[in-house]
């Protein structure tokens, strides 16, 4: 539901700069664009804007270049880098949109830790969740991980869920990737 707003926010936003004239627009709309286009993992589309937003309002513009730190983060995956630069005071146009975009950042994170670790440190936990030692053991005992006793930093060993939608491809995708493998072996 917030995706669906944030995804109207969006196309409204960009009709609002087409319709500018000469196409400039606030400071403040290129802000809830870029801001929307990051939450939305739209790094394309903000890399663009970015170049878009004319030379003079970036100059001296904190909130935009922390948020262009947050961008460059997301696009070369550094999860401590975006942290680090997600924790800013945004202003109230833009404050909501980067809060959300920190959760659903860390609510993936873990997700991702869930499917993609048989076992995990606590402290590289911390670093990829930018939670404290409290906030990971309410997180594990929400998710029924365990964690073993033990001193810092502990192991966390994530219960993995299974998925009650099983994997559909199509019969033309299959051939396509058996007539990819044939040929791999055939070379």
């Amino acid at each position: 539901m917030l995706s669906e707003k944030i995804r109207q926010l969006t196309l409204l936003l960009e009709k609002h700069e087409l319709e500018a004239p000469g196409g400039i627009v606030s400071i403040q709309l290129y802000s809830e664009l870029f801001a929307a286009y990051l939450y939305q993992n739209d790094l394309a589309s903000a890399r663009f804007l970015w170049k878009r937003i004319p030379q003079n309002m970036k100059a001296g513009n904190v909130e935009l270049e922390q948020m262009y730190k947050v961008y460059v983060a997301l696009w070369n995956n550094n999860t401590a880098g975006f942290y680090k630069a997600i924790n800013h005071d945004w202003s109230k146009h833009v404050s909501e949109l980067m809060f959300e975009l920190k959760e659903k950042f860390q609510q993936e994170t873990i997700a991702l830790i869930g499917r993609a670790y048989s076992s995990i440190f606590e402290n590289v936990f911390a670093d990829m969740t930018n939670q404290t030692p409290d906030m990971i053991e309410d997180t594990c005992k929400s998710l029924k991980w365990e964690i073993v006793p033990g001193p810092y930093p502990r192991l966390i060993i994530p219960k993995r869920t299974v998925e009650d939608k099983p994997i559909m491809v199509s019969s033309e995708a299959q051939l396509h990737r058996l007539t990819d493998f044939v040929s791999f072996l055939e070379n």
